[in-house]
């Protein structure tokens, strides 16, 4: 009777099955990240290569950074997840970038900063993670950048803006400076009635929430962005964006980058050029 039973090719079949291993999550939402498990690297004390000049560092040298300063604090490894750590860097130092800092230098004192804030971050978020930084770089940038420098230059982009908008480019606007400066540009230096902008602005978001691959990576880009340029004046049109768009931002808000309301403290940007007046 038991030899019947396996050889019973239905038999073998949920045997299989139920000896393969318990998918992950992440797994079971996305069955194209199944059997990557191999991809993950677990950092303990061992010492990975990275160059004594931070300048001559890349993605994965921060990454690495990051895990020894995580067992160095906390005593305990921390499981590198190169796809996703690596991104979580580039978005970082995007970041710096888009600020007109020094990237490698200021990506690494960001995570410097972090360990320094753990506990403010793991407060915050429940862990302490890469992948729960980004959320922090504002509140670096106003701690580290312009506490220590109070007479910074705030960064200059309504030339870019203007250019963008003359070589029939506005959407990139959009994707680029977020929601609040595109609009306020449009209504205030195009005399674009704010009704339409708005209206306009559903249909778009609309449009590119059900579009292409690309499509969806600009709607994404365009809510990062609406959300990273904060904090804004309260002269600034559309900032209450998020309710706007409530059916759309519904989708983002488990999103590591996701927050409900605009960043605190000083603007990074000069924005009285956008302004009606002005």
């Amino acid at each position: 009777m038991r030899k019947k039973e396996t050889a019973d090719p239905v038999y073998k079949l949920m045997e299989d099955v139920f000896k393969r291993p318990v998918p992950l999550m992440s797994e079971l939402s996305n069955p194209f990240a199944a059997n990557k498990r191999k991809r993950r690297t677990t950092l303990t004390d061992k010492n990975e290569f990275i160059p004594e000049n931070v300048e001559d560092w890349n993605s994965k040298h921060f990454v690495h950074y990051f895990a020894q300063c995580y067992f160095k604090s906390l005593n305990a490894s921390y499981k590198i997840t190169y796809s996703s750590d690596c991104s979580i860097i580039t978005d970082i130092q995007d970041f710096m970038s888009d600020n007109s800092l020094d990237v490698n230098k200021y990506t690494k004192e960001f995570i410097d900063w972090c360990f320094d804030n753990k506990v403010l971050i793991s407060t915050r978020t429940g862990y302490f993670l890469l992948l729960n930084t980004r959320q922090f770089l504002n509140r670096f940038y106003q701690d580290k950048v312009i506490a220590q420098n109070p007479n910074h230059n705030l960064l200059d982009v309504y030339s870019d803006v203007e250019a963008l908008y003359d070589n029939n480019r506005s959407k990139e606007i959009y994707s680029k400076y977020g929601i609040p400066i595109a609009s306020t540009y449009l209504i205030n230096k195009k005399n674009i009635d704010k009704d339409k902008v708005q209206s306009g602005l559903i249909q778009w978001t609309n449009s590119l929430s059900t579009g292409t691959v690309e499509q969806k990576k600009m709607l994404v880009n365009i809510l990062q962005k609406s959300i990273s340029r904060s904090p804004y004046i309260q002269e600034f049109e559309l900032l209450e964006w998020r309710e706007v768009l409530h059916d759309i931002v519904a989708k983002f808000k488990n999103e590591s980058w996701w927050r409900d309301e605009d960043y605190p403290g000083l603007p990074r940007f000069k924005f009285d050029k956008f302004l009606k007046n002005e």
